[in-house]
């Protein structure tokens, strides 16, 4: 599968934008150590798709699922691709609450 999402760049910037307006103090430190540059990474997990990683740390990602419209925190082993599938509805600071517990 080639590296196209469903989901425009421009909307997923607009989500962010809008997530990273809640974050409290503690969030927002630990998402400006992970977060990178939206990367589309594909699943293989449930079915073949693409979904765009906005955060990474250590073996975990943290992607948007636009068809759930949520994030989601998955682990990884290879670079560009997700592991497991997650259909959370989730707001960021969800996802990266998460990920400070593991």
């Amino acid at each position: 599968m080639d590296k196209w999402c469903a989901f425009p760049k421009k909307d997923l910037m607009m989500e962010l934008f809008m997530a990273e307006q809640v974050l409290d103090t503690k969030e927002d430190k630990l998402w400006n150590q992970i977060k990178i540059s939206p990367e589309i990474w594909t699943c293989n997990d449930v079915f073949t798709e693409n979904f765009w990683v906005v955060a990474k740390y250590k073996n975990w990602v943290i992607w948007y699922n636009d068809i759930e419209e949520g994030f989601n925190l998955s682990k990884y082993k290879n670079e560009g691709e997700i592991i497991e599938y997650g259909a959370s509805q989730q707001e960021l600071n969800f996802a990266i609450r998460e990920l400070q517990s593991k």
